[in-house]
Order: C-alpha cells, then structure tokens, then sequence
C-alpha cells in the first residue's frame, strides 16, 4: 500500500513538471523562450520544485 502511493506521489510529479512545461511553451510568443520536453528537465521540474524550474530558464537562457 505505501509503495503504491509513492509510486502515485512520484507519477503525479513528473506528469506537473510535464504540464508545466507546455504552460510554460505556450507563453512562448510573450517570454520569447521555450524549454525542451527533455528527461533533464523534467527531472529537475519534479525534484526541486519552483527552484528546479527556475533553474532550468536560467540554463536554457544562458547555454
């Protein structure tokens, strides 16, 4: 039973990073930037939260 809720909790937070990421995509004409749909990303969305997404617009603005 617990296994089955941390696989649901950890399911749940990849599918957020992932919706995230294409609310994100769809500001594009405004912030004129885009995040790739890639497995960094949605790893570091899901782990470190709202750091983790920031993090990730620091990274594609300066690479």
């Amino acid at each position: 039973m617990i296994f089955l809720l941390k696989v649901t909790r950890i399911f749940m937070r990849l599918l957020m990073a992932t919706i995230s990421i294409f609310i994100f995509n769809a500001f594009s004409s405004i912030t004129h930037l885009t995040l790739s749909l890639n497995i960094f990303n949605i790893l570091i969305i899901s782990i470190f939260d709202i750091f983790g997404f920031i993090l990730c617009i620091v990274l594609r603005m300066v690479l």
